[in-house]
This record gives structure tokens, C-alpha cells and sequence, in this order.
């Protein structure tokens, strides 16, 4: 039997960056690296006092007696290896206890070990909170906190840092895989493989259990309105509830419970339409030095409570309610709560103004509220500069009046912050905020490196709302930078983190989203399908503002497909929802949007109705203008030249210095003035148009329209030449395009309207 000896030992852990392709393209080579390895790597360990424990194919399991003799032997390793191209390590280093058997080594800090190795960077060193605390008072090694990270198969919680003296580079959290992704960048062959990886990668991380779910309802202070801004307490359970739970429960967000505010449908109802498995709700009434809060949790499968309980908070100790709250939550819910977890005690009245600021800020209805908002949050920030979360919603705030300087200082101090509380809840929302705003300033790189970052914080911590809302950001940023294969990627991880926890208000968003990424990939049928999936879901949420949205959508995609008549119907349920909601200006988009598939099925009476119906609600001048051009574009092929001509011409004169926009307006004119009697003005406009066609051309989207129009026009002059190159322009933007299209059915119907024929049918006779 193996002789058994516990002791305390620093462990570590080596692996070859990059060795499984080496070997799938070079065995020899691969091989002859491992002897290289051996060869060079056993002298220094053994100089430094360190025991070679085995070798694990690319990987080494070192151990040594004290914390120095590693860190310092494996900095001699990163050194002596740094010139040689293949042998690029990784080290992971932790102190623990070992049991040690002849020629081995076991225990949980032996998994430790091997669960920090991939917080390094190549060529770099990772070491958990343990050696940090060993060489923390040595001035000449400089680290930097990585977080405290849910390492799979390990109970205890554990610090990774890496060290970043001694010419070591510094770990880039969006590179870590933390074991938490296995192999699956290997699935990773194609589009199609895309949808499977967030599904195969979660169920292989976290197992197949279903997540329960609850809805934390908003604070109910009754008549008590002087209380009106504790409700935005409800927002900070709901961010801790999420954050401490690692997972195992969903959370519905602050958006989704908001409009049940003042609900009277009783918990059973409110479970079911929010689709939750528990509901919490609570209540405030103020008493001579403090609060009193009722508290009640539902479980809607058993239709009975969990727990009815009543607090006495005092004035000066509100800020413990959030935790006294959360305790009770997962408590009851038999949730293992984050080891890492420990809400800080802040300054009574920095709280109390931190949630006053909130409410006001939310309720706001001039400008001198959004500026006293803002004091407020300035001052509770000055009282207690601990108070994270009031630093992301003063970033917030300014970032929302476009003061983006200040917001990004705010957001900066605030990840400091978070850093020196090792608070990677707001490590990873304060990330996020700094990528959204670094995106609207057009730094692609740098947003993409903080989501990047903020994404990875978010995976160790095993939060997947917050990896699904920073996926989604991620997907809107490679969309701007035109990487469309990494946008659905990012957005389809996205979607099927938030299925797996039913959470159907961001399932819709999504889904709508990757329907705008089909639709510009002009995969029409398929674009479709995706909104309308969006739309079912909003169907049961009663989410009628952004259903009208989505009719809207769907309508888009069925117009640049040419089926005009789903276009339309779409448009008209769309218009119906706005109408009902006051939504004048989404209404007016949709009025207009309506009035171009009329005038490209050639129903020009209900196109002018469309477009006059909106002229009173459009307040952009461009599109006010544009929507006078499709009136006189309607009224020319009714034969009204009179109307033609006044529209065309104030459109005209508004476009005057655009001469690819007037290309597409003066064909009409120039038949319209001479139906009209005035010869000469026609001719005129004829000779205009002429010089502006020699170095010109309609803008893309009146390409077919506008050469079409040119092409009638010398046609009706009897200038059969020159309309014949302006049919040629016509047809082939319309094969063209038509090529674009993805679906063999979607491209027949596009070519089946009513101008395409008339298009085609003109080429044949040629």
C-alpha cells in the first residue's frame, strides 16, 4: 500500500499553449517539445527546491515547500522559455494541503491548482488569493486581482491573480476559458454549429436541471407617498439576488415586474402571466424610528406561501434591508448563495440618498429634476465612496444627457472601486457600462475589449443574465463594425442562454434582433420567421408597444421581399397599435411605410392617403420632403399633373443639392410639365436632368424606381436611344439584386411585382 503523508505545499500547474494543434499537425515536432520541456525545465524546478510530480501529457504538476521557491522558479521557467517559439506556458500556482503518495499527489487544492492554470496568460503566471497573501508584502512582485471566479468542482472560494512584474503580461479576462469552456471552441466549424454552442457548452458547464424562477415585485408603501422612493430598493434585491445566486435561479428584471406596480391581480395571477415559479412581495410603512416591512413569498406550483414575515428596520440601518431580504430569499429557495457574496454596511444617509436620487430620476419631468437627481447621487457618492452601484447610476444618468466625458470618469472610478472591494458583480456591470458608452463614441476596439472582459467576469461568476445582456451588446457592436458572422453568433449565445431560464422578454428581443440580421442578409422568408416568433411572444406578454413594433418589422422584410399584400396587413395591425397608444411618432414611420407598398402595388389612391395621413406627425424635414415626392410620384400615375407637379417641385427644391436624390424626381417632371401644357418648362428641366445623368446616378434605393422613370420618360419624347440605356440600368439592378436574395421562392417573388414585370417585360422587347 502507498505510504500517505499531509502537508502543506504550493502546487503547480504547466500547460503548453497551443499543443493539441501542434500535435494534430506535427507529432515529430510535438514530441521532440515535450523531451525539450523535460530537459530544460527539471533542473530549474529541481534548483529551487520543487519536486517534478508527473507529466500530463502537455502539463506538469509541480510542488514545492514554500510560496517563494515557486513563484521564483516559475518565473525562471517563463523567462528560459520566452525565446523558444513553441514552448509558450501557461502557470497556474496555490497553497494548499496535499496528501502525497509515492508518486503522486491528490486533494482539493490540487484541483485548485489546476482550476487557476488557465487564468494565465501565455507566458504568464496566475496565483490564487493564498500566494498572493505569501508575497503581497514582497515590493518587488506587482499583481493584479482577476476576481474570485465559481471554479467547477471546487467547494472552497478562491482569489486569482496574476503577476505582473518580472516582465510576466497580463491576463486579459476575455482570453480565460477557466475550464468553464471545455473544448467547445472545436465546435466551432460553421454557422450552423454556432446554434449549438451555447446549449452543449452550458449543459456540459452547469448540468440540465430546470433553473426556477421568481419575480421580486416592487415595493408597496401604500399612501405613505413620502416613502415613494423606497421602491427603488426593490431594483438593488433584485441586481443582489441575481448576482449571489450563481444561476440557480432566474430573476426577473426590474422592466418586466415595473408595470405591476399598482396590480391588482392577486400572486396566483401575477405567476402566471409573469411565467414565474415563486413571486416575492413586500410592503413599507414608516413608524416613529424606522420602517416597518412585510414581506411574502409565493409559491404559485403549490398556490400557497413559503414564508409571511415583519421586520422592524431603524432609519439609520436601511441600508441591511437588501441583505436581511436576500438572506430569507435563498434561505427559504434552498439556494447555495455565492461564498463570495457579502453586501458592505454603507453610510445610513449616502443610502437613503443613493434611493431618493433613483426615484427622482426615474419620475423626473424637467430638467432641474434631472439636475437635482444628479446632486443628490454626488452627494450620496461623497458620503460613502463604497456605494458602487450610485456610482454606475451617476455614470448612468450623464450618459443618458450625453455628458460622455463624465460618465466615463464616473464609470472608471466606479471599476476602481469595485477592484478594491473585489465586488465582481460591479466589476462586470461596470465593464458592461464602459463598453455601451465606448460603442456610442465609435471606439469599436476599446468597447469590444471592456465587453470582452465584462463577458468573461460574468462567466466565472456564472451569471447568465448578465452574460446574455453582454453578449447582446456585444452582438450590436460587431453589427456596427460590420462583422455580421460574429453578430449572430454573439446574439444566438444570447438567445439560448435566456431559453434556458424562460426569461421571455429578452427571448423576444432576441429573436427580433436576429431577425434584422436575417433580413439584411436578405434571407427574407427566414427573417420572418424569427419576428414572428418575437411577435407570438409579445402576444403573451400584452406587450403591445413593441408588438407594434415587430408588426412593423414584419412588414419591412415582406415589402423587400415584393410580397406587398403581407406587407401590408402587417403594417395595418402595426398601425392600429399606434393609433391606440398615441404613438405619433412610430405611427407616422409606419404611415409612410405603408404608403410606399401601395405605390408599388399601384393602389396610388390609398398611397396618398397614407402619406398625407402622416405629413402632420413627421417632424424630420428629409423624410417630410421624401414623403412629398412619393405624393407627386402617386399623382403622376393617376394622371393628376397639376398635384404632380406642385409636390415634385417643392421636393425638388428641397433635394436641390443632391443630385443622385433629384435624379430620381426629375423623370417625372419632365412628363408631368408636358402633360401639363408647359413645353418649355419640361424641356428645360429635360436638358437639366441630362447634364446631371453624365456623372450621376439615382441613390441605391431609387435605383430600379428612378432609371425605370428615366427610361418612360425619353420614351414618351420618342428619345428611343438614350431610354434604352436607362431600361439596361433598370434591369440589371433588378437581376442584381435579385441575385442577393437567399431564398429560390423569396427571389421569384421580388421578381413577380407589378414594375419588375413591366421591367422585364420592356428588356424582352428590345
Amino acid at each position: 500500500m502507498a505510504e500517505q503523508k499531509r502537508k502543506l505545499a504550493a502546487i503547480v500547474f504547466t500547460d503548453i499553449v497551443g499543443f493539441t494543434k501542434l500535435t494534430a499537425k506535427d507529432q515529430t515536432l510535438a514530441s521532440s517539445l515535450l523531451e525539450k520541456q523535460r530537459n530544460l525545465l527539471k533542473p530549474i524546478v529541481e534548483d529551487h527546491g520543487g519536486k517534478w510530480i508527473k507529466e500530463m501529457g502537455d502539463g506538469l504538476l509541480l510542488i514545492f515547500d514554500t510560496v517563494t521557491d515557486a513563484v521564483e522558479c516559475c518565473i525562471q521557467i517563463q523567462e528560459v522559455t520566452k525565446p523558444i517559439d513553441e514552448l509558450v506556458l501557461r502557470i497556474g500556482i496555490h497553497q494548499g494541503e496535499i496528501l502525497m503518495l509515492d508518486n503522486d499527489v491528490i486533494g482539493d487544492d490540487v484541483n485548485v491548482a489546476a482550476r487557476i492554470e488557465p487564468f494565465s496568460a501565455p507566458g504568464g503566471v496566475a496565483i490564487s488569493g493564498k500566494v498572493y497573501d505569501a508575497i503581497v508584502r514582497e515590493m518587488h512582485y506587482k499583481t493584479k486581482y482577476l476576481g474570485k471566479p465559481k471554479l467547477k468542482g471546487v467547494g472552497q472560494e478562491v482569489t486569482v491573480y496574476c503577476i505582473i512584474s518580472h516582465g510576466l503580461p497580463e491576463t486579459k479576462l476575455s482570453d480565460v476559458s477557466a475550464k468553464l469552456e471545455g473544448n467547445s471552441n472545436l465546435l466551432y466549424s460553421g454557422i450552423a454549429a454556432i446554434i449549438l454552442i451555447p446549449t452543449l457548452l452550458y449543459f456540459f458547464v452547469f448540468g440540465e436541471d430546470k433553473v426556477d424562477s421568481i419575480a421580486v415585485l416592487y415595493m408597496d408603501v401604500g399612501s405613505y407617498n413620502e416613502l415613494n422612493y423606497l421602491e427603488t430598493i426593490t431594483e438593488d434585491l433584485i441586481f443582489d439576488l441575481t448576482s449571489s445566486s450563481q444561476g440557480l435561479i432566474k430573476v426577473s428584471e426590474p422592466s418586466e415586474v415595473r408595470k405591476y406596480k399598482d396590480s391588482d391581480l392577486t400572486l396566483e395571477e401575477l405567476s402566471d402571466d409573469l411565467g414565474v415559479d415563486y413571486v416575492f412581495k413586500s410592503s413599507v410603512q414608516p413608524d416613529d424610528n424606522g420602517f416597518i416591512f412585510r414581506v411574502r413569498l409565493f409559491d404559485s406550483d403549490a398556490n400557497k406561501d413559503m414564508f409571511i414575515n415583519k421586520w422592524f428596520i431603524e432609519k439609520n440601518s436601511l441600508q441591511s434591508v437588501v441583505s436581511v431580504l436576500i438572506d430569507n430569499i435563498v434561505k427559504e429557495l434552498g439556494i447555495e448563495q455565492s461564498e463570495d457574496y457579502a453586501r458592505l454596511e454603507y453610510d445610513a444617509e449616502a443610502y437613503d440618498l443613493y434611493l431618493q436620487s433613483k426615484s427622482l430620476y426615474t419620475l423626473a419631468k424637467t430638467a432641474d429634476d434631472n439636475l437635482k437627481a444628479i446632486q443628490m447621487m454626488e452627494q450620496s457618492i461623497s458620503n460613502d465612496d463604497n456605494l458602487v452601484m450610485a456610482q454606475i447610476y451617476l455614470g448612468t444618468m450623464q450618459y443618458d444627457m450625453g455628458n460622455y466625458t463624465q460618465a466615463s470618469v464616473i464609470y472608471e472610478k466606479a471599476l476602481g472601486k469595485s477592484k478594491s472591494l473585489q465586488d465582481n458583480a460591479n466589476i462586470a456591470e461596470s465593464l458592461r457600462k464602459q463598453g455601451q458608452l465606448l460603442r456610442k463614441r465609435k471606439d469599436y476596439a476599446g468597447s469590444l475589449e471592456k465587453l470582452s472582459e465584462a463577458l468573461s467576469m460574468s462567466t466565472v461568476m456564472n451569471d447568465k443574465g448578465s452574460m446574455a445582456k453582454t453578449l447582446n451588446s456585444m452582438a450590436i457592436l460587431n453589427y456596427r463594425m460590420k462583422e455580421k458572422d460574429n453578430a449572430l453568433k454573439n446574439w444566438l449565445q444570447a438567445l439560448a442562454l435566456v431559453e434556458e431560464f424562460e426569461d421571455k422578454p429578452k427571448i423576444s428581443k432576441y429573436l427580433n434582433n436576429i431577425g434584422i440580421w436575417y433580413r439584411d442578409d436578405q434571407d427574407y422568408s427566414k427573417s420572418a420567421e424569427y419576428y414572428q416568433k418575437s411577435l407570438t411572444i409579445k402576444e403573451e406578454l400584452g406587450d403591445k408597444r413593441n408588438m407594434g413594433k415587430t408588426l412593423n418589422n414584419i412588414g419591412n422584410v415582406y415589402f423587400l421581399m415584393g410580397d406587398y399584400q403581407n406587407s401590408i396587413d402587417n403594417y395595418t395591425k402595426s398601425i392600429d397599435i399606434k393609433e391606440e397608444l398615441q404613438d405619433k411618432k412610430g405611427l407616422a414611420s409606419t404611415l409612410n411605410n405603408i404608403g410606399e407598398t401601395y405605390f408599388y402595388q399601384a393602389d396610388y389612391e390609398k398611397a396618398i392617403e397614407s402619406f398625407r395621413r402622416s405629413s402632420g406627425m413627421i417632424k424630420d424635414k428629409d423624410n417630410e420632403f421624401e414623403n412629398e415626392r412619393y405624393l407627386g410620384m402617386s399623382h403622376y400615375y393617376l394622371g393628376n399633373w397639376d398635384s404632380c407637379n406642385v409636390y415634385l417641385k417643392r421636393s425638388d427644391e428641397y433635394f436641390s443639392a443632391s443630385l443622385p436624390k433629384r435624379m430620381a424626381i426629375l423623370p417625372y417632371l419632365i412628363v408631368s410639365y408636358k402633360k401639363a401644357g408647359n413645353t418649355e418648362r419640361s424641356k428645360s428641366i429635360l436638358n437639366e436632368f441630362q447634364d446631371i445623368a453624365q456623372d450621376n446616378e439615382c441613390e441605391r434605393k431609387d435605383l430600379i424606381i428612378g432609371n425605370w422613370a428615366a427610361y418612360e420618360a425619353f420614351d414618351f419624347l420618342g428619345k428611343g436611344s438614350e431610354s434604352q440605356q436607362f431600361l439596361e440600368d433598370a434591369y440589371f439592378e433588378m437581376k442584381s439584386r435579385s441575385k442577393d436574395i437567399k431564398n429560390k421562392a423569396d427571389r421569384g417573388q421580388f421578381l413577380d411585382t407589378d414594375l419588375h414585370n413591366k421591367i422585364t417585360m420592356a428588356w424582352s422587347k428590345k
